[in-house]
């Protein structure tokens, strides 16, 4: 099995243990690629997954290794050791629906979430369509989430936790006036166009990508992303 190792380069652990595994990986027959690969090991944490991901640096199944408050990261970094060679040995996966939209000609895929924001802290006016029905309401923004993501930001916001291998889009308003909007689950196949009527940020994943101007955009479940089991889950608490 040949396996692409990328770790954070901000986190000095991170670096350190890419070494070490690399080196582990190689005594037990395992071909550690730069390309090529036929699964990837993200060592970070999640948002190493989730920039993976945006980067495009992703092939075949994913196992992330991060601390004991990771979420999508199966295993953790006092923990692998044990772990590790089993998991790889049972090729255990599981499929996680991602969602996406097009933006001048470009797919984006967030596997965690979307998110439109003021970004000028003023109210902004947000119109919601899905199911032949627009809903309006004036907040802060609004968060479009897979469900793996529901457990971020969309939670955080009031949203509904869901399972990680559920195929359902959430739809959450942040800070909506008079709460006139109220957080929703969408089935996998609902096409949901967002328009909002001012300047605001288009973050994906917790990246910001750019600022758009009053455009509306268009988003429905993207390609499944190929896990191995375990993800989805808190490691303490």
């Amino acid at each position: 099995m040949k396996i692409k190792l990328i770790p954070n380069p901000k986190k000095s652990w991170a670096v350190a243990l890419s070494k070490e595994l690399a080196d582990f990986l190689t005594e037990h027959n395992y071909s550690v690629v730069n390309k090529g690969a036929d699964t990837t090991i993200c060592i970070g944490g999640d948002g190493t997954i989730l920039y993976s991901n945006h980067e495009h640096f992703l092939e075949g199944p994913v196992l992330g290794i991060g601390s004991e408050t990771s979420y999508i990261c199966q295993i953790t970094l006092h923990t692998w050791k044990k772990e590790l060679l089993n998991i790889l040995k049972n090729k255990k996966t599981v499929k996680i629906m991602t969602i996406k939209t097009i933006i001048n000609g470009r797919t984006i895929t967030a596997i965690n979430d979307f998110v439109l924001h003021s970004s000028d802290y003023r109210v902004v006016k947000i119109n919601v369509n899905f199911s032949n029905t627009t809903h309006t309401f004036s907040g802060d923004g609004i968060i479009l989430s897979s469900a793996i993501g529901t457990a971020g930001y969309a939670y955080s916001a009031g949203g509904k936790m869901l399972k990680p291998e559920e195929r359902k889009i959430s739809v959450v308003p942040i800070c909506p006036y008079r709460r006139t909007f109220l957080p929703t689950v969408l089935d996998e196949n609902a096409a949901i166009g967002i328009t909002i009527n001012r300047d605001c940020a288009f973050i994906v994943d917790g990246i910001f990508v750019q600022n758009l101007k009053g455009e509306t955009i268009s988003i429905k479940k993207g390609e499944d992303i190929t896990f191995f089991e375990g993800v989805g889950y808190y490691k303490q608490g």
